[in-house]
This record gives structure tokens, C-alpha cells and sequence, in this order.
């Protein structure tokens, strides 16, 4: 085997390690509370050793805080996909609503399907600071995509005027909070009535004007 081809292996095994400690970290806080997460815990459970973890990870809070930015850009793309749509669907009322509402539901579906995950790093943010920054990050995005989206839409008479920054943070606190509740513990409501809660929220907020 030629150096360049073991530099590629080894390349290749470090990598899957990695991937197996965010795996492990990821399936124990879906299962348990960030409070009881440590390093021998974790490579206990998985098999490998705390030389195998500090290769990859700094500390615990590092190994979090690239969960966070996994699941974090999983989030936001979905909801960047959909200010997208929201956009381009300017020719008729049902398009630009039927964009809202499969932002929203691609949203419901996310927390429905890593709600614990969330809740667990929502938790760490309570008392790690650079969780917290992190997370508080995370959540800005949204907000920040979101107010880009109603000013768009408040230019092209859209919707009508309002404080696209204030607006934009009550909704995705209030999307944060409401789907943490319902599927942080696991199972929660059915998806479509977690959908049609919030669609009534943000449809009724964000609604289209209606030519006369």
C-alpha cells in the first residue's frame, strides 16, 4: 500500500470514528437528558476510548455544539426553502399560501421527527455559554430569514406593512417553544394539528393582501 493510500485510510477511519461518536451523542440525548452526557459514558456505550474522543472533540460541549450545527442547517434549510417560495409564488394568493404552509409543515415534520435531540441541546444552552450563544445563533437565523422574507414581501405589496424583525422573532420563538413542547419528550400531538395550529398563527399573520 502506497503512503498516499494509507494516508487516505486512516483519513477515511478518523472520519468514521467521528461519525460514530456524533451517532453515539446524537442517540443518547434523543434517549436522555443532556445533564448525564460524559465523555465515559458515551464511550462506554459505543465502544471506543477517551483518546478516540479528544482526537475529534475538545469536550463535551464541543461534541454538542456540532450536533447543533448538524441539525441546526438540516432546520434552516428547510425554512430558507421556503422563504424561497414564498417569494417567487407572487402570481396568485393559493401559491404564495400553499408555499407558507409547506415551510411549515417540513418544519412540524423536523421537530415531529428530532424533537428530543432538540430539546436536549435547548437544554445545554441553559447552562453551557457557548451552547447557549450557539443555540441563540441558531434561532437569530431564523429570525433574521424571516424578517428578509417579510420585507420582500411587504415591498412587493404582498402582504401588508408591518415590523418584519419584532414579528419575525414572536413566530419563531413561538414555533420553537410550541414544537418543544409537543415532541421534545418524544411523540406528541398528530403533525397536522401541530400544523394547522401554527398555520393559523402565521397565515393569518403573514396573509396576502386580497386585490379588491
Amino acid at each position: 500500500m502506497s503512503s498516499a493510500q494509507q494516508r487516505s485510510r486512516h483519513h477515511e477511519q478518523r472520519q468514521n470514528t467521528r461519525r460514530e461518536i456524533l451517532a453515539a451523542a446524537d442517540q443518547f440525548l434523543r434517549e436522555r437528558p443532556y445533564r448525564e452526557l460524559s465523555v465515559e459514558i458515551l464511550m462506554t456505550g459505543s465502544g471506543l476510548t477517551r483518546t478516540a474522543f479528544y482526537r475529534h472533540f475538545d469536550d463535551v460541549s464541543d461534541l454538542v455544539l456540532r450536533l447543533l450545527a448538524d441539525v441546526g442547517g438540516e432546520l434552516y434549510g428547510v425554512a430558507e426553502h421556503w422563504v424561497q417560495e414564498a417569494q417567487v409564488a407572487n402570481d396568485t394568493e393559493l401559491a404564495f399560501l400553499q408555499a407558507a404552509g409547506e415551510g411549515l409543515r417540513g418544519i412540524v415534520a423536523f421537530f415531529h421527527q428530532n424533537g428530543p435531540l432538540v430539546r436536549a441541546i435547548a437544554e445545554a444552552a441553559t447552562t453551557d455559554a457557548r451552547i447557549e450563544r450557539a443555540y441563540n445563533g441558531f434561532l437569530d437565523r431564523f429570525t433574521e430569514l424571516t424578517a428578509y422574507g417579510l420585507e420582500r414581501m411587504i415591498e412587493r405589496g404582498r402582504i401588508e406593512p408591518l415590523d418584519p424583525w419584532p414579528v419575525a422573532r414572536a413566530l419563531n420563538l413561538m414555533n420553537e417553544r410550541y414544537l418543544l413542547a409537543e415532541y421534545g419528550r418524544g411523540s406528541g400531538v398528530d403533525p397536522e394539528v401541530a400544523f394547522a395550529t401554527l398555520a393559523t398563527v402565521w397565515l393569518r399573520t403573514i396573509a396576502p393582501i386580497t386585490p379588491k
